[in-house]
């Protein structure tokens, strides 16, 4: 069997199928996270790659693409601007980029919920109740569920040697989500998106 990975040929059984990722902070008025900085913080809980290009002399087709919310229940808390519906539509509504920085090839350009389990996040209504006469219903917990582990790509393309790699998501409304003084006064923890590639590595 080959030792190249072909786009029109299968993933050679030589391959060695792993699974890159990276995680970012989603910040108030911050309309693009890029993932896969030239260097890695080298946070295994965060990322568990070394830097990008990847290292090594193989040549790498990317399979796969996914994003995970890191969080599974946002709390409403309007006081301390925090709407739960407001920023699962803000993530919902962002656009994903990949593209080879050294040659400004567009690989992908589609919206991030092709590559993410938005259709798992339910909305749970409890009914708040207060001092006053009248008291109201609202929304108070948004479960935002992870994506599944792998998200195939209809177009599987191949990364040369050193070739690297940008991805990045975009924005609509960036307003939408919390700062980290929101988070911090409303006692929930703060909000990360985490990005993975799945990639089929042989060698050169």
């Amino acid at each position: 069997m080959s030792n190249r990975i072909s786009k029109k040929a299968l993933v050679p059984a030589s391959a060695r199928i792993k699974t890159y990722y990276d995680t970012k902070q989603v910040e108030q008025n911050n309309s693009v996270i890029n993932f896969f900085p030239a260097n890695a913080t080298r946070k295994v809980t965060r990322d568990n790659y070394v830097n990008n290009p990847f290292p090594g002399s193989m040549k790498r087709r990317i399979l796969g693409l996914s994003f995970e919310i890191t969080k599974q229940f946002i709390e409403d808390d309007l006081a301390h601007g925090i709407d739960a519906r407001a920023i699962v539509n803000g993530l919902k509504d962002a656009a994903v980029l990949l593209q080879a920085d050294n040659d400004n090839k567009e690989f992908l350009r589609a919206p991030i919920s092709e590559f993410s389990n938005f259709a798992g996040t339910g909305l749970q209504l409890v009914s708040a109740t207060d001092n006053t006469v009248d008291a109201v219903a609202a929304y108070k917990r948004t479960a935002t569920l992870k994506s599944a582990g792998e998200y195939r790509l209809a177009d599987p393309f191949d990364l040369a040697v050193n070739q690297t790699v940008s991805l990045a998501v975009h924005f609509d409304d960036a307003s939408v989500f919390p700062s980290a003084e929101n988070w911090t006064q409303s006692g929930q923890g703060q909000l990360w998106l985490r990005a993975s590639l799945v990639v089929a590595e042989v060698d050169a």
